[in-house]
């Protein structure tokens, strides 16, 4: 019997190769770097695949010790049994709680449905069907294909950090058969970039079936890469920024536009002022900020200071006049950076760059002439550049890089929590708090984006503290780094915080700022003043104004498809469910200047809303679907309807405003 089993394992290995080597390359490639390195003596063998009692094992060379110690087959048969259609077990939630009893503006579009679906759901139903799960832990794969004969899943994850065991797997489990019904997904070896990559994609894809993402962990498996994935699960898109808050701030640009603000022009040249020939230091308020304060305050006149807004409080205390203030948060909290300082004039020689979509009670505060607004995600000025990061630090390195700054220095963006007390900034930041370190070291079932602790590479050590929301910024920066960063142009990270990619970390104190020259802060708000207005934009051209008449089109052309679904009959909920998604790439597959806008806004709406639609339907024993299928298409075209109207009133508002005061100049 041994004989028929090693046979039809090396039948089941060449299979798993060729499919292997056409359709997942990279896996491919890493069994022959992998086999290569045992060829070499770089690498000796861990395991040895045996045959016991007519079933196949793992045993560790080293120890003796067997990776089943018991039968392999039923192995796979109790973790089989362990895998149930519960919405309560093994399972992560990729949904954002939202507060839907509170009868708001601002959960108008989305609370009706999200209610519907909760009155007519039992709270112990079970699902009907999983169409995504999760593998983490391969062993010999027995398990992966006794779970797929009882879920039948249309995708899957599979996840497993010892390539030696994936190998071993590839003699007894076939990945060919298993592909030809299901998606897979391998994250074999991989990196935590590569697993995150793999993971964001898994995410993405057919992301309506992601209410609840069952999963399987092998114990003999790490813990980390189920950090990892969670970390992703709660950094969607959706579950961060929120639709209506886009919608608005993705509007409040025209106000801006419409009162002659100035927009700065970050695509040409600054090379023949003071930011291209002298030293310019960017001011976070992260730990790192508050700890260098001393050194900082006798050597603010050798550098250009670029303060973002949270730093505003603790240099005012300091007497530390910053030259240039960012701004980006668009809600009114962030006010407070600006309240509580005592005296605004502290601020008269300082320039400012905001982004379009914040307050106006920020601006309101500051002379108009000072003020030089980014479009950051809309896109309504022409040929003057825009910014994406994830946040206003990450989005002020990117814009210095833009604007040629050749000797860049980062202090205080440490995105890393203090080593000792856990707190998130500088102890004079408005909305600084203390986190629990030693939480970093479990996996818990609940991780919430602002609050869960995680680990990132260190710029002084190995590795430091830091949360799913600053690991959006280290990411953002990073790729600025790489992609953005010009050879001419030097960064060095200060921070006792996250590592960056392309910058050189150094300590404040071992910078020779005797040879950096004292800079004249009056003439130098006078060059910058200049040349920033001499290259901003303070009116809509002709071209803008076309372009946008045409976004104002295209989303009208929008609001027809959305009353056309408003009035489909559907025989089915599996017609219904069918239609939701045509309708979504129908809406937001735009991806020009044009549509880019409106498309982001339903995208978000619809990934907020569409998988609490999807599962509600795949639940056990429903009925009166079809009352539910007319109920949820009314609720939810009411909704879009809503989201495209105060779209298309405002920006038709704009262009009869800008009409008018264009035939008042003829």
């Amino acid at each position: 019997m041994s004989n028929d089993l090693n046979e039809s394992a090396a039948i089941t290995f060449h299979e798993n190769i060729r499919f292997l080597a056409r359709e997942h390359r990279d896996i491919y490639n890493k069994l022959l770097a992998f086999d290569t390195a045992i060829e070499n003596n770089m690498y000796n063998n861990r395991y040895e695949l045996i045959v016991r009692d007519n079933y196949f094992d793992v045993v560790e060379l080293s120890s003796g010790n067997y990776l089943y110690n018991s039968s392999s087959k039923e192995y796979a048969s109790l973790a089989s049994k362990s895998v149930n259609f519960k919405r309560d077990e093994n399972l992560f939630e990729t949904f954002k709680k939202l507060p839907i009893e509170i009868d708001t503006e601002h959960f108008i579009d989305i609370a009706p449905t999200l209610k519907y679906i909760k009155n007519n759901l039992e709270s112990k139903s079970e699902m009907m069907s999983i169409k995504k799960f999760i593998f983490f832990g391969v062993g010999l794969g027995t398990h992966i294909t006794g779970i797929d004969k009882k879920i039948n899943a249309d995708m899957y994850l599979i996840v497993e950090d010892d390539i030696e065991l994936f190998k071993l797997s590839l003699f007894i489990t076939n990945y060919d058969e298993l592909a030809k019904k299901s998606r897979l997904t391998f994250c074999i070896f991989d990196s935590n970039e590569e697993f995150a990559a793999k993971a964001n994609k898994f995410l993405s894809d057919k992301f309506y079936y992601n209410h609840y993402i069952k999963y399987f962990p092998m114990l003999s498996h790490s813990e980390e890469k189920m950090k990892e994935f969670h970390l992703r699960v709660v950094s969607q898109s959706q579950n961060v920024f929120f639709y209506k808050d886009i919608l608005t701030q993705y509007l409040t640009p025209l106000k801006y536009i419409d009162e002659n603000y100035m927009f700065l022009n970050m695509l040409c040249s600054y090379e023949n002022t003071s930011l291209d020939t002298k030293p310019v230091i960017m001011l976070a308020a992260g730990p790192s900020l508050q700890a260098n304060i001393e050194w900082l305050k006798p050597n603010r006149d050798k550098f250009i200071i670029v303060a973002l807004s949270s730093t505003l409080n603790i240099l005012e205390k300091e007497e530390i006049v910053p030259d240039i203030v960012t701004h980006m948060d668009a809600f009114e909290s962030s006010t407070a950076h600006f309240d509580r300082l005592k005296s605004i004039g502290f601020l008269d020689d300082t320039l400012f760059f905001f982004s379009a979509r914040i307050q106006g009670s920020v601006v309101q505060k500051l002379k108009k002439e000072n003020i030089f607004f980014y479009e950051n995600g809309t896109s309504y000025k022409l040929n003057i550049g825009n910014l994406s990061a994830a946040c206003v630090g990450s989005t002020t390195y990117l814009m210095l890089l833009a604007l040629g700054v050749k000797e860049l220095y980062l202090l205080g963006l440490d995105l890393a929590l203090d080593e000792k007390t856990g707190s998130t900034h500088s102890s004079k930041h408005h909305f600084s708090k203390n986190l629990d370190l030693d939480s970093a070291h479990t996996h818990n079932d609940v991780m919430e984006f602002s609050k869960t602790v995680i680990k990132t590479a260190g710029n002084f050590q190995k590795e430091v503290f830091t949360t799913p929301a600053f690991l959006l910024s280290i990411d953002s920066i990073n790729t600025s780094s790489l992609g953005f960063k010009k050879e001419t142009q030097n960064v060095y990270n200060l921070n006792n915080g996250a590592y960056f990619h392309n910058t050189i970390s150094k300590q404040p104190k071992s910078i020779d700022t005797k040879t950096f020259a004292k800079i004249d802060k009056k003439a130098l708000f006078n060059e910058l003043k200049s040349a920033f207005t001499q290259n901003s934009s303070s009116s809509m051209s002709a071209d803008e104004l076309n372009l946008l008449r045409e976004k104002l089109y295209h989303a009208l052309g929008l609001r027809e498809k959305v009353a056309a679904q408003s009035s489909y009959y559907f025989d089915t909920y599996s017609e219904f469910l069918g239609s939701l998604v045509l309708l979504f790439s129908r809406l937001t597959n735009e991806t020009s200047t044009i549509g880019y806008d409106i498309s982001l806004i339903l995208q978000e709406y619809f990934k907020a809303v569409m998988t609490f639609v999807f599962d509600f339907f795949n639940t056990k024993e429903l009925t009166h679907t079809d009352i539910h299928v007319k109920e949820l298409n009314t609720l939810l075209c009411e909704a879009l309807l809503r989201i495209l109207d105060e779209y298309t009133n405002k920006l038709s508002l704009s262009v009869e405003f800008q009409e008018r005061d264009k035939n008042s100049i003829y």
